[in-house]
């Protein structure tokens, strides 16, 4: 930021634009100067524009709301299909242990291969 001059006379209403206060870490480059703290953590302006800030709410973003839906889908392909390949090899007399592989490998290979990339980014 550029040097800004400060004097001790009130010329605004806004504290963000008067020139009788300085917030934290301001450096005196020319002359001297002398300061009272008049405020400190959320009861300063930066305390409340955070306090602002953080107070927001975020709501779901289209896309968010796009991939959700597109794993609800592909959760419950994969389910339907592991668990009619469990049933459908339990029928053919394979052992349940055999079934239960099945079951798990069809589940693991519905999931696409990059899903798990898009969704953490």
């Amino acid at each position: 930021s550029e040097p800004q001059t400060r004097s001790p006379e009130f010329t605004h209403e806004n504290p963000l634009e008067t020139r009788n206060i300085c917030f934290f870490s301001t450096n005196c480059v020319e002359g001297t100067a002398r300061g009272i703290v008049i405020s400190t953590g959320d009861r300063t302006v930066m305390g409340r524009i955070a306090s602002l800030a953080s107070g927001l709410e975020v709501g779901k973003t289209p896309i968010a709301v796009e991939i959700e839906h597109f794993i609800q889908l592909i959760t419950g392909v994969a389910v339907f299909l592991g668990i009619s390949f469990f049933i459908l090899s339990l029928i053919l007399g394979y052992t349940w242990l055999e079934a239960v592989i099945f079951l798990i490998g069809i589940i693991v290979a519905n999931v696409p291969e990059g899903l798990l990339a898009t969704v953490t980014v």
